[in-house]
């Protein structure tokens, strides 16, 4: 991260995967943004950065502060987050740039509550947005397309190998192997045999 990928997020804007704070807010304030962005589609949080006046502010840096920012992901965020945070120099001062992957284990929480990113600003869900966010899929160890293809079966009944290649662009060995994991954890079945296979869901519901 470097200051032209400041300036490509300040052209992009605050909004549903960026955020800009002049100030380092409180331990609370960053785990609510971060369990946000982990329950979106993740994104940039940018400290140090008056984004309405495009002014470089910058942060009161002290050695050691990525990783005080990075364990507030992991000790104020259930499920932990793994977030990254770096120091961008400019001018002789400093922005600290936090970035979120989306989380595989939705809905993330921070003292009990869910939050979301709604536009530019992070709320707490109502009880049917965190019925949404929810996978039955999630904690079980799935990579992202394991957990899509599962959704993708619930929809529509089976999903093949070939399916599984032109939905997330992957060879044929990878799609074997991924799928080969969901028959081994019980989440499908396979039917069929060669390139007639098929996964289904089984009968009895998901634990």
């Amino acid at each position: 991260m470097n200051w032209d990928d400041i300036l490509a997020l300040l052209d992009q804007g605050e909004g549903q995967a960026v955020e800009f704070e002049k100030t380092i807010p409180s331990d609370d304030d960053i785990a609510r943004d971060v369990v946000a962005f982990a329950n979106a589609d993740g994104g940039k949080i940018v400290y140090g950065l008056d984004d309405k006046n495009k002014h470089l502010v910058g942060v009161d840096y002290r050695s050691g502060l990525e990783e005080t920012i990075e364990k507030i992901g992991q000790s104020h965020c259930t499920p932990a987050i793994n977030i990254v945070v770096e120091a961008v120099d400019k001018g002789g001062k400093k922005m600290m740039v936090i970035s979120v992957p989306e989380g595989d284990d939705k809905p993330f929480r921070s003292d009990e509550i869910c939050y979301i990113r709604d536009g530019c600003v992070s709320r707490p869900a109502k009880e049917n947005e965190v019925k949404e966010l929810t996978n039955p899929w999630s904690g079980k160890g799935l990579n992202k397309r394991q957990i899509r293809s599962m959704q993708l079966i619930a929809e529509h009944g089976s999903i093949t190998n070939r399916e599984y290649r032109e939905a997330f662009n992957v060879s044929h060995k990878t799609a074997h192997i991924e799928m080969t994991i969901l028959v081994d954890k019980n989440l499908v079945l396979s039917e069929g045999a060669g390139r007639s296979t098929r996964y289904i869901l089984p009968a009895q519901p998901i634990e």
